[in-house]
């Protein structure tokens, strides 16, 4: 990707660690032959912090496919976050000289939510969607694979996630391990629940491209993406549709140190270099 990085914006945890990194790039980029602008609109998007920090700065600055991001890594394990505080010298200089920037396309979850007047809400998600039923009380719901029915089930919900990030990396530790792209849903029912020996349900993960979860009438289900639940009148909720079939439906991010999903893989979940 052609370098037009002319500004940068901050997202940045509170804690000293991460703040002082921020003023370290600060005092960094001011030394620069042409040190760019801080706005609260920047081309380069730097969050300081865990997997939360990058995935709100990813959400405020609306998914955008003009921006590139990258994250620097202060929390503990750290999926999204693919710099370390010894980075920062290398990213400015990298901005700083390179023509020609090497970016990978991280996709971004489709969602539709489907009200029983007929309204449609649309939403975008980095990491994870949720329907569950509030207080872990029990909903009741249908869920279709790619368009067709596959169980129906009753329990505490449902969590659908891309492999973005780190929900994804934990369920396939003890699930599948999809390593094949970079492009699908992982979704894992919540404490399902049986009450007669012919009920059955499929033992998740579910590895898939596209899920609509149908709801049954209830007054206590919640939406949360990304860690945020959605205000909804929850009675009226009909569908869930999530999918990753838009290959348009992407953020760019700097690929400053060459990802690799198996070395993260390997170094966060199985704990070594």
């Amino acid at each position: 990707m052609k370098n037009k990085i002319e500004s940068f914006q901050l997202f940045v945890r509170s804690d000293a660690k991460s703040q002082q990194i921020a003023d370290d790039i600060r005092k960094l980029n001011s030394n620069m032959s042409n040190p760019l602008i801080e706005s609260d609109d920047g081309d380069l998007v730097i969050a300081i912090g865990g997997d939360g920090t990058f995935i709100h700065a990813v959400t405020d600055t609306g998914f955008s496919k003009e921006k590139i991001y990258t994250g620097i890594h202060t929390g503990t394990l750290g999926f999204m976050q693919d710099l370390s505080a010894n980075d920062i010298f290398t990213l400015i200089k990298y901005i700083e000289h390179e023509e020609e920037l090497t970016t990978r396309k991280v996709y971004v979850s489709a969602i539709k939510i489907t009200m029983r007047d007929g309204q449609i809400r649309e939403y975008k998600s980095l990491n994870e969607i949720m329907v569950v039923g509030r207080n872990y009380s029990r909903i009741s719901f249908e869920e279709y694979i790619n368009g067709d029915l596959l169980q129906k089930v009753s329990g505490n919900g449902i969590a659908i996630a891309s492999s973005a990030g780190d929900t994804a990396y934990s369920l396939n530790a003890k699930g599948a391990i999809d390593f094949s792209r970079n492009f699908q849903l992982v979704c894992t029912l919540e404490t399902p629940m049986i009450y007669a020996i012919h009920e059955r349900f499929v033992d998740n993960p579910i590895i898939c491209s596209q899920i609509k979860i149908v709801l049954a009438p209830s007054e206590n289900i919640q939406i949360i993406i990304d860690g945020r639940e959605k205000e909804l009148d929850s009675a009226q909720i009909e569908s869930v549709e999530v999918s990753m079939v838009d290959e348009g439906n992407h953020i760019n991010k700097l690929d400053l140190v060459n990802y690799s999903k198996v070395r993260v893989f390997r170094n966060k979940i199985l704990g070594y270099e």
